[in-house]
């Protein structure tokens, strides 16, 4: 059994599929979104009515926290895109789902041509897709509460165990939780730092290590978005718009994982 889990896993992750989410998750993640929800209408777009999402809005009516909780999707259910869903989507105040992650560039282009407040579960590579990306540079979306660290784990069909998969909240609810200064304490050392062969930038391998005393052009590595503040740091793009032949970033002849070109937030020149 467990080698058979294993072997449906490695299948779903390949193609990038859906997993369950577990209560717990949902639970602990949506309480810090209650003053969102009060009164509103839900829709879980991607859920059927046995999933985390709809029980756990569905004990939010039952206490007369929101107004309903309207559900499609899943196996065998309504396509998110189909002309049934896209009316339900219209009608709705907030929507809170687990999107396939095969499809959620499709699903994020949906959120945003309806205008929609949202709290969904994505892969952690989407934050470098287009789309995606100018959301989070332009402060239009955001992490969630839940921190970066480990990924979550989800049900997988067929399996009696979890599986750990690199999952991530992102929002546009405002919450409390959203990422104050960063204590930066490394120094700039040419060495630890070493210029791009392809770009006019320095690498930066990890977010706490961005060094205090350098203003120049940073690639960070995409975890660095859970710790972005807009007041500290300017996204300026991905690295395939910086370097110089429109490829990843390489160093001493090594290619790099998809960077985020940053620099500090510079005061304002006084007139």
């Amino acid at each position: 059994m467990q080698k058979q889990c294993a072997k449906l896993l490695r299948a779903k992750l390949a193609r990038n599929d859906e997993f369950y989410t577990q209560y717990a998750d949902v639970e602990s993640e949506c309480d810090h979104y209650r003053s969102h929800f009060l009164n509103k209408c839900i829709y879980c777009n991607c859920d059927t009515a046995d999933s985390a999402f709809v029980k756990y809005f569905a004990k939010l009516k039952s206490q007369g926290l929101i107004r309903d909780v309207w559900f499609s999707g899943g196996l065998g259910g309504t396509d998110f895109r189909s002309p049934q869903a896209i009316e339900l989507l219209q009608r709705a105040d907030v929507v809170v789902t687990n999107p396939p992650f095969s499809l959620f560039r499709d699903f994020m282009d949906l959120l945003i041509e309806y205008q929609k407040p949202f709290l969904v579960i994505g892969n952690k590579n989407a934050i470098a897709q287009r789309k995606v990306f100018d959301l989070v540079k332009w402060n239009k979306i955001w992490p969630g509460v839940r921190r970066w660290a480990g990924g979550m784990r989800f049900v997988v069909p067929d399996c009696t165990d979890t599986k750990e998969v690199p999952a991530i909240w992102l929002t546009n609810l405002p919450h409390n939780h959203r990422a104050g200064a960063l204590r930066l304490s490394a120094l700039y050392d040419p060495e630890r730092f070493p210029q791009y062969d392809n770009a006019d930038a320095i690498n930066v391998d990890r977010t706490s290590d961005i060094p205090v005393d350098y203003d120049g052009v940073m690639g960070v590595p995409i975890s660095f978005i859970e710790k972005y503040n807009p007041a500290q740091f300017v996204i300026l793009g991905l690295d395939k718009e910086f370097t110089y032949d429109g490829g990843a970033c390489s160093v001493r002849g090594r290619k790099i994982y998809t960077r985020i070109f940053i620099r500090k937030t510079l005061a304002p020149i006084a007139e």
